[in-house]
């Protein structure tokens, strides 16, 4: 079965299931909908007219580049997708991105590397879904409700900064809701067009998108007028196709049983690897402020080997026998290209990488998921386990998996094949979506012309005694407020310098309980189908079913 063979006359039928869950009811998720706009309206308008917004006239050349850091692949997409545009001559002043300090230091240093003549500013501004440990609802909750009240002062200052020294016209978002939202709120002239994997959800038609918390983000990071471009792992109209490095051909590493290659912002979820596959070495790839924590976390588990994110990481992916991750888009796309076995683990509560796992399930052979009841219940299954005719994945323990790598693998490079065909076009579909968005017609090029020399003869009286040439410079302040622009855009640098990197383990005994759940549904997994033929040593101090 190929991976195209869902192409439907001229659009994608990415169907995952028909059973939707039981769903609030409509005129409710409008009402809080309309609630929080209300809320964004009282919290940022005041302080951004305070912080000296006024409408301006945008320029046609200017965009302004935003890009969400919970994660990298975001930022690994924002950087494909600007050299793509760059190389067809549109630049990019300024990318601000929503906390820099998540971003690791190579990443930062290329980007900058790649983009020389632009400026980076940090926003230091944004909503932590996981600590690296854990996946809490109830903690994005709370931080949230932090994050707003102690900065969104700050925010303003450097959103209305940026809008005052470079009018742009276009705002090109990488799934940061800060700068959208306020867009939003202050009705400015900057058209937003934003470019995420969560497209493919929208446009899915699965159920999903029409939950409270997906269109919640939609209003966000999209905004009642703004336009979001679909990241897709499969053809769909309107996409473009989910970005990814494609690693090297590379024959796989059989040396001591060969290896596999695990990957998570959560990496508590995949704690099943520390006694499932004892008898293969894996390597398990974290965040680099988390790299000391999970060696500690692992010091006894000596198949397991942690290493900080890195360029590196799709050179072991293309030796390895296999990845191991969460339904992460990226990455998995990645290993399925390579027609690599994936077992995927899911975090509690996560609506788009729950999305992510039934859709990786219905469409690749290569995907494999535990066949616990937690996961039968994202899946809508039955008792049974068994998946619905049609779909290509499976369910079954870590062992078995393991075991099972020979009986799949024409289906696994007979769909690579199709996947990477689709890839492929990546570059070329960039240009031809985008280009169009974020490039003014000659028509709105006139309107803009237009627009600025009537401001321009308004502050005639001004420029007469030569303070109007600050308007030059992209800034409506007064001289002497117009230092004040470049201090709102850096002024936390020194602060965050000075700022200790290391972060303290105070969630540990939560993370405990929730390491003993995920442990615990894989010995209810072996009650329901065993694992055969690994027996583990007392040394691993399993807790007691």
């Amino acid at each position: 079965t190929s991976c195209l063979h869902f192409r439907h006359g001229g659009e994608t039928a990415l169907l995952i299931n028909s059973v939707e869950p039981v769903a609030m009811p409509e005129f409710l998720v409008r009402l809080l909908l309309g609630l929080l706009f209300v809320a964004l309206r009282v919290q940022f308008w005041p302080l951004c007219k305070l912080m000296g917004y006024r409408h301006f006239e945008p320029k046609p050349d200017s965009v302004l580049v935003t890009c969400c850091t919970n994660g990298l692949g975001h930022v690994h997409q924002m950087e494909r997708v600007l050299g793509v545009l760059e190389d067809a001559g549109v630049n990019f002043p300024v990318i601000a991105l929503a906390s820099e300090k998540k971003v690791p230091a190579y990443k930062l240093a290329s980007l900058k590397e790649r983009f020389p003549n632009t400026r980076f500013v940090n926003l230091d501004f944004e909503v932590d879904y996981d600590n690296g440990k854990s996946f809490k609802n109830s903690a994005i909750v709370w931080n949230a409700a932090k994050t707003t009240t102690t900065r969104s002062v700050q925010l303003s200052r450097k959103a209305v900064a940026l809008m005052k020294q470079y009018q742009p016209a276009y705002c090109l978002s990488f799934w940061e809701p800060s700068i959208a939202s306020i867009l939003d709120v202050m009705n400015a002239p900057t058209k937003l067009v934003a470019v995420a994997s969560q497209g493919q959800i929208y446009r899915d038609n699965s159920g999903a998108e029409r939950g409270l918390l997906m269109r919640g983000l939609h209003q966000l990071c999209v905004g009642s007028k703004g336009k979001l471009v679909p990241l897709s792992v499969l053809p769909m109209e309107g996409a473009i196709p989910q970005i990814v490095s494609l690693p090297r051909a590379a024959d796989e590493d059989t040396a001591s049983g060969g290896y596999y290659v695990a990957y998570t912002t959560v990496p508590q979820v995949l704690y099943p690897i520390r006694s499932k596959l004892i008898n293969r070495r894996i390597l398990l790839f974290v965040k680099e402020k988390r790299v000391q924590y999970y060696k500690r976390k692992y010091a006894k588990y000596k198949h397991v080997e942690v290493r900080p994110t890195s360029p590196e990481f799709a050179k072991f992916l293309a030796a390895s026998r296999g990845l191991i991750a969460t339904p992460s888009r990226g990455v998995v796309t990645q290993a399925i290209a390579a027609a690599k076995p994936v077992y995927l683990f899911c975090p509690r509560g996560h609506i788009e990488q729950e999305y992510n796992l039934r859709f990786y399930l219905q469409n690749f052979a290569a995907v494999t998921a535990p066949r616990t009841w937690r996961y039968r219940r994202i899946l809508r299954l039955g008792r049974a386990g068994k998946v619905p005719d049609g779909w290509s994945g499976q369910l079954m323990t870590l062992a078995d998996w393991d075991e099972s790598h020979a009986s799949r693998a024409e289906a696994r490079v007979q769909q690579a094949d199709g996947l990477i065909r689709w890839l492929d076009q990546t570059d070329g579909l960039i240009k031809t979506r985008l280009m169009p968005m974020i490039t003014p017609t000659a028509g709105e090029v006139q309107t803009m012309a237009a627009a600025a020399a009537q401001g321009s003869a308004e502050l005639g009286s001004v420029n007469a005694t030569g303070v109007g040439a600050e308007v030059d410079s992209g800034s409506h302040l007064d001289p002497s407020e117009a230092a004040w622009v470049e201090e709102a855009l850096s002024e936390v640098r020194e602060s965050e310098a000075a700022a200790p990197t290391t972060i303290l383990d105070e969630e540990e005994g939560e993370e405990e309980e929730d390491e003993e759940e995920e442990e615990g549904e894989e010995s209810q997994d072996e009650e329901e189908g065993g694992e055969s033929g690994h027996d583990e040593p007392p040394a691993l101090d399993m807790p007691a079913e």
